[in-house]
């Protein structure tokens, strides 16, 4: 009896060895500060009211009347504004700085406000007490800058940080739009005195980070987005997660929900499938692991009917691809970036030796002029057209490039060639 408690005991550190193999935890340090597609298109404005006293009326949305029932600010201590000439003020919202009487916005003097050569002073309230000489060294831009970042800290998270960037107006562009917010403001502000729209900032949020990851056989981004902007990055039902190709851009319309526990957070890439183990609190880092075990869900199965879809090729025209139901198929998606001279090499070589073949190559994700010119440019004589996410998200396709091989009626008999492996198929084939 003690021999086998013996060999039990003896066998438990081999088990473990085994389960740490096969479940290996790979953490990925994050990128900080991305900029995910919506960063460019952000139109907000961090408009600016002039100062007039220590009793200021409270947020409102900007561009709203103020709720007349909400008790006014009092400062409690302004700061030393030795030398200004003018001064106003604005908020900056962060939830990071929420306190059980200030949520969301922190109160913010702007000194020197008025566009001239002197430099503007952004002294926010960062702990959001409405005392100004609390809070460190203010912010500033030059005369000769147009534009600067401020970086804000969460109250009780050690290193949770959220970065913002504003930019000032370009004089002499958009006149008639700026003329319209300012003449917009004035008149919904409340009992604030708006100053005028060349005064104020264009305010773009770094509230997202990424972790690229890149092995001998796997790459892919790994992107969350602090969603109740408070420098926190693992707030499950509250922020959100992407997963794409390896140094992608995080795209909005592919963000999705992070579930309450985190290791239940589970993705499929590259015919595998991962689970996300712990993301670090500020977004530091992430851990995930592969679940070796796992049945996949987003892949076609070899054997099964691939989706019809409708493209257009490079004249316009377009096609569906159940027009060629009686030719075998080899459909090929590329980009300019990862097109090789290979590839280019093979795909010529299918076009003129295999006419039984129909060979339909499609560009994902550049745009069209640049699809032509590479056309037109660089002769290309077998046929081309463009994807669209509509064919991307039927095909599971996560990255670029990569070849199907269709059978007679769309039957998928391979989801990964390339066109060099495509030929060497069809050449071993015909032997």
């Amino acid at each position: 009896m003690q021999l086998i408690k013996k060999r039990i005991i003896a066998s438990i550190p081999i088990l473990m060895i085994g389960i740490f193999v096969n479940a290996q935890v790979i953490k990925i340090d994050t990128e900080k500060k991305v900029k995910d597609d919506f960063f460019e298109k952000s139109q907000s404005i961090l408009p600016i009211y002039k100062y007039t006293g220590n009793q200021i009326e409270p947020y409102s949305k900007f561009g709203l009347e103020v709720d007349a029932n909400k008790p006014w600010y009092t400062i409690k201590k302004l700061p030393e504004l030795l030398g200004v000439k003018d001064t106003g003020y604005t908020y900056i919202y962060f939830a990071g700085a929420d306190n059980a009487v200030s949520r969301g916005y922190l109160l913010t003097l702007v000194a020197n406000y008025r566009r001239s050569r002197r430099t503007v002073y952004f002294y926010i309230d960062r702990n959001n007490d409405l005392d100004f000489t609390n809070d460190g060294a203010p912010d500033s831009i030059t005369y000769k800058q147009n534009q600067f970042e401020i970086t804000l800290e969460n109250s009780t998270i050690p290193d949770a940080t959220y970065a913002i960037k504003l930019s000032r107006f370009q004089y002499g562009q958009n006149v008639r739009y700026k003329n319209l917010l300012t003449e917009h403001y004035k008149a919904h502000s409340g009992k604030k005195e708006f100053t005028n729209i060349n005064y104020c900032y264009r305010e773009q949020r770094y509230n997202s980070v990424a972790a690229h990851y890149r092995s001998a056989t796997d790459s892919f981004t790994i992107g969350i987005k602090d969603m109740n902007v408070n420098g926190v990055y693992n707030e499950s039902c509250t922020d959100k997660l992407y997963v794409g190709a390896y140094k992608s851009q995080i795209v909005s319309d592919d963000l999705f929900d992070m579930v309450p526990t985190i290791s239940n957070n589970a993705f499929e890439w590259g015919g595998k499938k991962y689970r996300i183990v712990s993301i670090e609190t500020s977004g530091a880092y992430v851990e995930i692991e592969e679940d070796q075990n796992a049945v996949l869900s987003s892949k076609l199965e070899i054997g099964e009917k691939a989706p019809n879809f409708t493209y257009f090729n490079v004249f316009n025209k377009k096609h569906q691809l159940r027009e060629y139901r009686k030719q075998e198929i080899f459909l090929f998606f590329w980009d300019k970036e990862t097109l090789t001279s290979e590839d280019t090499l093979y795909l010529n070589k299918l076009n003129t030796e295999y006419p039984e073949l129909k060979l339909v190559t499609l560009n994902h994700g550049d745009e069209p002029k640049q699809v032509k010119i590479i056309y037109y440019y660089d002769k290309v004589k077998y046929p081309m057209g463009y994807s669209n996410s509509d064919i991307a998200a039927q095909y599971f396709l996560e990255d670029v490039s990569r070849g199907y091989y269709l059978g007679k009626r769309r039957r998928l008999k391979n989801d990964n060639l390339s066109p060099k492996e495509m030929y060497e198929l069809l050449q071993n084939t015909s032997n």
